[in-house]
């Protein structure tokens, strides 16, 4: 519900107005000098007198330096709309890229009879973009994008999470390596593209409509959904691609040329990019999956008239059946359980490796395509799906956002140099991860990922070998391929991997095999974002179930484990769903809802012969 003054700042879907409604702000003539900006205000007066009108307009960034203006004094009819249009100069602009996203606030308020009657703010950045022959480009610098596939849901509630959930999310999927996330075919919550937009993270954003298509009502609603998600999300900077098609159906030529004709009436600048699954001229850019080409160049030999092409989905339905995709209803008959990237993370090691190995097989493939300027696998999280009883279970993390090894093989991909605070949080730097549960069905030999030079790998003190990456036909093309130490068999104990930037050890991580004695570790997944104070809340929660010494029995995919929460106020804090949950590899995991007014509670977990677990969140 909006609940305004006869006189105020239209919302921008209402309004349904071609390149205005509510607030638009573009930024161009870009450098590191100077940034043209013009903010253009849609005012309606519901009054039954024409009323005098001025806006001020403040662009703050993140130091408190200021610019502001003073739009010129108009007359608005009764029950009438008109403009506002204001143009600024920003010198020495600081630029919203996906190192330093740095955001400004724009401040706007409305005045009637030397009266403010309205106001808004939101974040914007100041960014150059440029898709050419020659690729894309960020603030005058190349970049490859390195992305992935997100849906917005949660086990229990579904797409019913709280805006922290959403920032929760962006900080994993930009901490796993990725600079970029392609959104899926419906419009997700604003709270996660603000989330983009403070975290640096590009976004490729998709109108609405899956393996379907129909001329009339249905083609006229999608024309619609066009306006209103560019009207919605046109002021995040974070929004660089428009996918404007309907994902993976046949869409007609007058349907396409529409489409993008829309668009650009919507967005009438030179850096507005539509890009669609459609090789077809109108698009900027193309974005094919990969299983939709021929093994085994798939896409890397792709040229047409140089056009750039953006690999929008791979690592998973290429592996997973022969069709090449468009026959999701006949997916069981098809499933090769250990070849698949469909892997949950209770089915243990080798199927995780063989996961990971898939989305590395084909990152690296991807990379040999000279017009591709990037890449996004299928996916980050796994999901649910209406048209089938099993989880979709490609995610590099798992529902509960738990990482597979796959999502190390990403991390690492990110180059040592690239470190991004937020909130905090440091996100980057240099990385090393075993792949390996090190227990008597752990697979020989040892992968390692890492960001770093060499690794050196110790198994209990003594050293394995000192190595530098494995280059070969999957991976001579990565930033960062895998390392591999071969260890004859299994010896209980301890692995160590050290890794070195020059001469120094940079990180390291260690995983132990674990011994006799079982206790509980509980752990709330905050991702660096506090709950909540003023608006409802869900988490995530882990019970683990280690040694005495606190190492995971990966191999647990057996024990039930009782969650129980103390709070002072029952109704404050509650278990949504199960509160008791068979562990998987070792972990078990539930949801928690937190209202605004709580003010403290422990998470307890419980199982037969284990010493209790809990903790305490104030």
């Amino acid at each position: 519900m909006l609940i305004t003054n006869k006189v105020y700042i239209t919302d921008p879907i209402i309004a349904n107005k071609p390149a205005g409604g509510g607030v638009l702000i573009h930024f161009s003539k870009i450098s590191k000098e100077s940034a043209h900006c013009i903010v253009k205000i849609h005012i309606a007066n519901d009054k039954n007198t024409p009323e005098e009108v001025f806006a001020n307009i403040t662009l703050t960034d993140k130091n408190g330096r200021s610019i502001t203006k003073y739009s010129e004094t108009r007359k608005i009819p009764e029950n009438s709309q008109n403009d506002l249009t204001v143009e600024m100069e920003i010198e020495n602009p600081l630029l919203w890229d996906i190192q330093t996203p740095n955001l400004y606030e724009l401040s706007i308020s409305l005045h009637n009879k030397n009266k403010k009657v309205d106001e808004l703010k939101q974040n914007v950045g100041i960014r150059k973009i440029e898709l050419n022959p020659d690729g894309f480009f960020l603030n005058g610098k190349k970049v490859y994008l390195r992305g992935t596939n997100r849906h917005q849901e949660y086990p229990y509630v579904g797409y019913a999470m709280s805006k922290n959930a959403h920032y929760r999310d962006a900080v994993k999927i930009k901490q796993a390596g990725f600079d970029m996330v392609r959104t899926s075919h419906y419009p997700q919550d604003n709270a996660f593209l603000d989330a983009c937009d403070e975290l640096g993270i590009i976004v490729m954003n998709p109108i609405p409509g899956w393996q379907f298509y129909q001329d009339g009502e249905f083609s006229e609603n999608s024309y619609q959904n066009i306006r209103d998600m560019v009207r919605r999300d046109r002021n995040h900077p974070c929004v660089v691609f428009w996918e404007n098609s309907l994902n993976e159906s046949q869409m007609t030529e007058d349907y396409i040329l529409e489409a993008n004709k829309i668009l650009k009436e919507e967005l009438p600048f030179n850096d507005t990019y539509t890009c669609g699954f459609i090789d077809h001229p109108s698009y900027d850019l193309y974005i094919p999956a990969r299983q939709h080409a021929n093994p085994p160049n798939y896409w890397t030999k792709y040229q047409k008239g140089r056009r750039k092409i953006f690999i929008a989905e791979y690592g998973d339905w290429e592996y997973y059946a022969p069709n090449m995709g468009f026959n999701q209803s006949t997916f069981s008959p098809l499933l090769l359980k250990e070849h698949t990237s469909r892997q949950l993370r209770e089915y243990g090691e080798k199927r995780l490796l063989q996961q990971a190995m898939n989305f590395q097989e084909a990152a690296n493939s991807n990379r040999r395509g000279k017009n591709t300027i990037g890449h996004a696998n299928w996916l980050m999280f796994d999901y649910n799906r209406g048209y089938a009883d099993d989880l979709e279970a490609s995610g590099i993390d798992d529902i509960f956002r738990l990482p597979k090894f796959s999502h190390y093989f990403y991390k690492s991909q990110r180059p040592s140099t690239e470190v991004i605070k937020f909130r905090g949080i440091t996100i980057g730097g240099p990385m090393v991860k075993i792949a390996s549960y090190w227990n008597e069905q752990s697979s020989l030999p040892i992968k390692v990922y890492s960001n770093c030079h060499r690794v050196a790998l110790y198994l209990n003190d003594s050293l394995v070998g000192l190595k530098s990456p494995k280059k070969d036909g999957v991976s001579e093309n990565l930033i960062s391929p895998p390392f591999e130490f071969s260890i004859p068999k299994f010896s209980p104990g301890m692995l160590v991997a050290k890794g070195y930037i020059g001469a120094n050890i940079a990180c390291s991580d260690t995983i132990i095999t674990p011994k006799n004695g079982k206790k509980l570790k509980v752990f709330i997944d905050k991702s660096g974002i506090d709950i909540s104070r003023s608006e409802i809340d869900v988490l995530i929660a882990h019970a683990y179930i280690t040694d005495k010494d606190g190492n995971i029995l990966s191999s647990d995919n057996n024990t039930y484990i009782r969650f129980v929460i103390e709070t002072p106020s029952e109704n404050n804090v509650e278990i949504v769903g199960k509160d008791y949950v068979k562990a998987k590899s070792g972990i078990a995991s539930i949801l928690i809802r937190v209202k605004p007014s709580w003010e403290y509670f422990k998470l307890k977990s419980y199982a037969p012969d284990m010493e209790n677990g809990e903790v305490f969140v104030k």
